[in-house]
Formats: structure tokens, C-alpha cells, sequence
């Protein structure tokens, strides 16, 4: 169903080109609250009738005045703080002409015209034909129906229209962060170390006048002022990594350039080839310095696995920007997407990004990290992360209430956050502790010969090692991660399931969710059926005691696309979907409870090899 809110902006502001006459600046009745511009700090000039309004500019000399996007023509950085401020609230006023919203209800990463009008401090600033689309990828992506994302550029259809010195800014859903603080703190532990990150805000925004709720506001990477700021120059090239793009042979046309001269991508390409040329580790760190500045790469991915950000680039190759700074033509990573950080306790020498992976490899770049490590944990003790994560909460606990289209409960709200202070609380004296396997030579608890830092399985047990024989015990005894696996071996640990309701089948060795359904049927039932939080709970209880990963069940939509059935014939009457889910992304027809969101429902492709449970009679 299209959207059709409220009053839209007229044909006049939708049909202005990129290339038409800029706005002039006028002044329109402010408030009468005589509140301090958000740029200087000092009062309006005449406090009797209150700080104007001010509308699009095309930009200023620098006189140091206030001009109609809100700047004074002094250091941008400092004129986009207020944005910024931990804790302050803006208000985003979005106004779309009917023709704007049929074109993001059907294509949403399209830029659309629209006008906005935001107020920090109680000043408003109107910006007229800005350029708008929806914002987010599988988890985060939302309609205008829903709690959409947006990004706004401000210069693209008015030639050096700016917001307080932006020229674009990126306004989060936090769909997928329910404490709604995660990005802003998250970005300044990045900082404080010398990281570059985004600054991140706060803000409510309405679109047409309906209210969206509360929303982040995200500095974009690829902006000048971000740029001038950490490099002293705009002009270097940058590339965004989507996910699974690495500095590999095949996969750089996969990058996407947001800045700087296309050439090709050859830049990056080079960057491949001198990579490819490191053959012995212990030279990675003195060769890949003269391409990477390395001291800020290792600040960066330890500040990603400390932060446990699962989807980033040290973990997963996701959400990371690359900028070659033209002082000294080496390369810097930029996060992104830390939306879902502070749950998951990643090892530091882990990942899967292609620099980490090669530090790993390299002895001296194992203690560099280790030592950039231990900064970022006494670092998050200095600035107090904690206590700022509840403070911060409180700030905005009123707007979080006050949100209408948040997709989590108060009570979900302050779980997550207190997940968060958990989190920081507990985070670096574990992480300090797997740095135990910084020399992982040094490590074999059993003297099998198997170092316990990601040989040995079990390095207390001097019959577990990689290649043991499998004794069906119930136990992974050749560390290839599943139990059993040898066909002598039964492959399911049967339990009763609560209320009498029969037994149930954990089948470990994973198959595609038809064959398992076959191997359920085999055994005189089939892959079960959840009705209630009883049984929810129960199979997620036992099915990560066995192995902490994605177990079939016998849901799936693999008939009619969008219309789930039990395989079974139950009916359809208990949904526990993860946020977003399902979205069948990439032909996803089979549902599986997964520990990365607690136990709920996501969806796999079918042939996809997983442990299943079976329910029987």
C-alpha cells in the first residue's frame, strides 16, 4: 500500500533541477524563546521576538555570520556538533510530495526531492529540495509503511546547500538496536582512539507531519567535512565494502566508489597485487606499512572485535569503507553499520577480513594487535562507556517511549541496554584473557602436540585433537565442529519434551532441511513443530547445549512463496521471528531457530547442510 501522508510540498519544489536557481535566504518568524544558535552558542540578536528561522543557501563566504543552512563560515567540523551532542534530540521535519513517496514505495534506494526542516536548540534551519532515499540492506531495510531509514544529500539537486557545514547525513531506524545508543557509542570508542568514525546523534522525525520516532543521525564517511577533518584532504579515493568484498584477485569490481577520481579501480587492484606479493608473514608488517597505515588498522580492528562487531570488516567483510589519504598514498579502514555491537565476545586473533587474517599469520602483528587490544580495553574503563551507556539511556528513555514505530517494548529497550552495561562491564577481562593466544605456540594445556588456540578443541583432553579417532561420546573428538560424525555413530541425542508431549530428536549431523525431514520421517515423526514458548524454549535450551548454531525445524513457505506450513500439517498459530525476518534473501524458504538473536526464527536457503530436531511419538 503507498504511502500518502499529510500535506506534500508543491510541483514548484519537486520540479527545481539540480542545476536551477539556487534559494535565496530569507528570514521567517522564529520562536520566542530567545534560544542560542546552535553554532556560536550566543544568543539570537534581537531576543524580543526570537531566533529566525533561516532557509537553503548555496553556500557562503566566510564572514563568520549565520547563514540559511546554520553555519558561520568557521571550522564545519564545529558547526556540526549540535548535530552530535550526546544526549541533545533534534528534530528532522521531512516533507514529500505525492510523487516523491510513490517513487520510494517503489524504488527506495532512488534519491527523491523533498524539503526538511530540522531544529537544534530550539532553531529551526529550512532546507528546500534536498535529495532523500531509503536507507538499509536485509536487516535494517523498512518501507515508508514501517520505521524507514533515510539518506539525505543536501548539495545534490542545490548546488553547496549544506546542513550546519553536511553535505549529506545518514538518519538510522535502529531496528536492529533496540537500546537505540549503540552507533553513538560505539563511534566514539573508534575515536578516542584515532580510529576515524562517524559522529553519530539523535534525532525524532515526521514525515509529512507523522511522527517516525526516534532515529540516529550518522555523519556519512565520504563527507568533506569528515575527510578534512581526519585526513586534512577530500581528495583521496574511497570504496565501500559490501558484504564479502576483500582486498582479493576477483573481487574489487565488487567494491563501491563514494569519493575521489574513478580510475578504474586500479588503486585497489595494485593493493591486491601487494598483498598477493607477501609471502612470508613475519614481512607482513614491515611491507604492508608502506601501503596500510597499519597503526590505525590494528586501533580499528581491535576497537571492531572489542565492540564484537560481527558484522564488520575484521569479522565478516561487511560495513567498512577504505580512503587512500593523498598525504602519504597508504590506506585507512572506516566502520560502518555498528548497529549490532556489545552481544557477541569475538576473538581477537578471529575474523575473516583478509588484513586480519594475514596479521594473524604474522607473530609481530599478533603482539601489535595484542597491544592495540589492551589500549582499547583500558580505553573503554577511561571514558567511562558504562555509566555513559545509562546515562545516555535515561536521556532518551522519554522519545523511546514516546516512539511509535519501534519494534521492540519499553521493557526490550532497557534489556538491551542493560545487556550493553553488561557488556562493557565484563567485555575486557575476557578479551584480556584471550590474549593468552597471542604466541599460540606458547599454548597446549595437554601436550598432544595441538596448540589450544584454534587446533585443539579441547586442549585439556589429550584424546581430542584434529584427526582423533570419533569415540561416540557425544563429543567432537576430531575438532571438525560436529559430533560424532562417524558412521558407527548414532548422530541424534534423544530428550523427552516437556508436558509429555513425546520425545524429541537432535539430530547434530547436518543435512539439507528435505533430507532431514526424510531422517525425521525414517525415525516415526517428523522435524518439529513449535506452538508455544514451552517447546521454544526447550529446543533452543538443548539445541545450542549441543551446538551453538542454526537448527532446522520443520517450517518452511518452499510451496507457496510468503505462506509458511508445518511440515507436520499443524497449524501456523506461535510466529517468533528475529526483527526483519523472514525476508527471503536469496531464495530463503526454511526456518531455523539460531542462537544470533536469542533462539528466534530466521530463514535459510533449504539446501543448506544443518543440525535438525526431530519430534517424535
Amino acid at each position: 500500500m503507498a504511502l500518502t501522508l499529510g500535506t506534500a510540498c508543491g510541483d514548484d519544489a519537486s520540479s527545481e533541477s539540480s542545476t536551477g536557481p539556487a534559494a535565496e535566504t530569507t528570514a521567517a518568524p522564529g520562536s520566542s524563546t530567545g534560544a542560542p544558535s546552535p553554532t556560536t552558542g550566543e544568543p539570537p540578536a534581537d531576543t524580543s521576538t526570537g531566533g529566525p528561522a533561516v532557509t537553503s543557501t548555496t553556500g557562503t563566504e566566510e564572514t563568520g555570520e549565520t547563514t540559511g543552512d546554520g553555519t558561520t563560515g568557521e571550522d564545519p567540523a564545529m558547526e556540526s556538533e549540535p548535530l552530535f551532542e550526546r544526549g541533545k534530540i533534534s528534530q528532522f521535519d521531512i516533507v514529500l510530495s505525492p510523487d516523491a513517496i510513490a517513487s520510494l514505495n517503489e524504488e527506495p534506494k532512488t534519491y527523491v526531492q523533498a524539503d526538511l526542516t530540522v531544529t537544534v536548540d530550539g532553531v529551526p534551519i529550512v532546507l528546500t529540495d534536498i535529495a532523500v532515499r531509503i536507507k538499509g540492506n536485509y536487516g535494517s531495510l523498512r518501507t515508508l509503511e514501517q520505521k524507514a531509514a533515510f539518506l539525505m544529500s543536501f548539495d545534490r539537486y542545490v548546488d553547496k546547500q549544506k546542513l550546519l557545514g553536511l553535505e549529506k547525513l545518514a538518519v538510522n531506524n535502529m531496528v536492529q538496536d533496540p537500546s537505540m545508543q549503540r552507533e553513538q557509542l560505539g563511534y566514539e570508542l573508534f575515536r578516542a582512539g584515532d580510529a576515524p568514525a562517524p559522529r553519530a546523534g539523535h534525532a525524532v522525525v515526521t514525515v509529512n507531519g507523522e511522527p517516525y520516532g526516534l532515529y540516529t543521525t550518522v555523519e556519512t564517511a565520504d563527507d568533506e567535512v569528515f575527510l578534512e577533518r581526519w585526513f586534512g584532504s577530500d581528495k583521496g579515493n574511497m570504496y565501500e565494502g559490501a558484504y564479502g568484498v576483500d582486498l582479493f584477485a576477483g573481487s574489487v569490481e565488487g567494491f563501491d566508489q563514494d569519493n575521489g577520481d574513478d580510475i578504474d579501480f586500479m588503486d585497489v587492484k595494485q593493493l591486491v597485487e601487494d598483498l598477493d606479493s607477501i609471502v612470508d608473514p613475519e614481512q607482513f608488517v614491515a611491507t604492508a606499512s608502506q601501503w596500510i597505515d597499519l597503526d590505525r588498522y590494528l586501533t580499528f580492528a581491535a576497537t571492531e572485535l572489542y565492540l564484537g562487531h560481527w558484522d564488520g570488516y575484521a569479522w565478516t567483510r561487511n560495513n567498512y569503507f577504505m580512503y587512500r589519504d593523498p598525504a602519504d598514498l597508504r590506506w585507512t579502514w572506516i566502520p560502518w553499520g555498528v548497529d549490532q555491537i556489545m552481544v557477541d565476545y569475538l576473538d581477537p586473533f578471529g575474523g575473516q577480513g583478509r588484513i586480519s587474517q594475514m596479521c594473524a599469520a604474522s607473530l609481530e602483528c599478533r603482539m601489535m594487535l595484542a597491544e592495540k587490544v589492551t589500549e582499547v580495553v583500558a580505553r573503554v574503563d577511561e571514558l567511562g562507556l558504562a555509566g555513559e551507556a545509562q546515562t545516555l539511556a535515561d536521556a532518551l528513555r522519554d522519545a523511546a517511549e514516546a516512539d511509535p514505530r519501534k519494534e521492540t517494548d519499553l521493557n526490550g529497550v532497557d534489556n538491551t541496554v542493560a545487556g550493553n552495561i553488561a557488556f562493557l562491564m565484563n567485555r575486557g577481562a575476557v578479551m584480556l584473557d584471550q590474549l593468552a593466544c597471542t604466541d599460540p605456540s606458547m599454548v597446549d594445556e595437554d601436550g598432544d602436540g595441538f596448540s589450544g588456540c584454534g587446533q585443539d578443541c579441547n586442549d585439556y583432553d589429550e584424546d581430542v585433537y584434529p584427526g582423533a579417532p570419533e569415540a561416540c561420546d557425544q563429543d567432537d573428538d576430531n575438532c571438525d565442529g560436529v559430533w560424532d560424525n562417524d558412521p558407527m555413530c548414532p548422530h541424534c541425542v534423544i530428550k523427552p519434551m516437556p508436558m509429555n508431549m513425546g520425545d524429541a530428536a537432535f539430530c547434530f549431523v547436518g543435512l539439507p532441511w528435505a533430507e532431514a525431514e526424510a531422517d525425521c520421517v525414517d525415525q516415526g515423526g517428523h522435524l518439529i513443530s513449535i506452538h508455544g514458548n514451552t517447546v521454544q524454549t526447550f529446543v533452543q535450551t538443548e539445541a545450542f547445549a549441543i551446538l551453538d548454531g542454526d537448527w532446522w525445524t520443520g517450517l518452511s513457505d518452499r510451496l507457496v512463496e510468503g505462506t509458511f506450513v508445518w511440515s507436520d500439517g499443524t497449524p501456523v498459530n506461535y510466529m517468533n521471528w528475529a526483527d526483519g525476518e523472514p525476508n527471503n534473501a536469496g531464495n530463503e524458504d526454511c526456518a531455523n531457530v539460531t542462537p544470533w538473536v536469542g533462539g528466534r526464527w530466521n530463514d535459510l536457503p533449504c539446501e543448506q547442510a544443518r543440525p535438525y530436531v526431530c519430534r517424535l511419538p
